[in-house]
């Protein structure tokens, strides 16, 4: 029982130790320049209009949309969900639910809801 005990322990802390980045459920820190990888299905609009149409829609996949905050716009309700509005730069390559490649260094608006948590989170 003792060996158990200490082999989880022993797991837990090496997994502690490699484990990297904040994650962050208060969005009021995320400011200009602030980066961090968002899970989930996330609308991107190409254009800088809150109506304008939807262009893609991420896959909900482990490595997630890795972004760097160009500009905090206005909070609103989406989808009956209250949060902000982001204007980012992706800062890696990834797939979206048509299929097609997204190049990294492309510019989206996207809307986060208050309750999606972000990870590996840095000012």
């Amino acid at each position: 029982m003792k060996k158990k005990l200490l082999l989880t322990f022993f797991t837990f802390l090496t997994l502690t130790l490699y484990a990297h980045g904040i994650t962050l459920t208060d969005h009021s820190k995320i400011k200009e320049q602030s980066s961090f990888t968002i899970l989930g299905e996330i609308d991107l609009r190409t254009q800088k209009d809150y109506s304008s149409q939807v262009k893609y829609r991420t896959l909900n996949h482990e490595g997630g949309m890795k972004v760097t905050v160009l500009e905090v716009l206005k909070a609103d309700v989406q989808d009956k969900k209250t949060g902000k509005w982001f204007y980012v730069l992706t800062t890696s390559p990834m797939w979206v639910q048509t299929g097609d490649w997204i190049k990294a260094y492309q510019k989206f608006l996207i809307f986060i809801p208050d309750d999606m948590p972000v990870f590996e989170f840095e000012e």
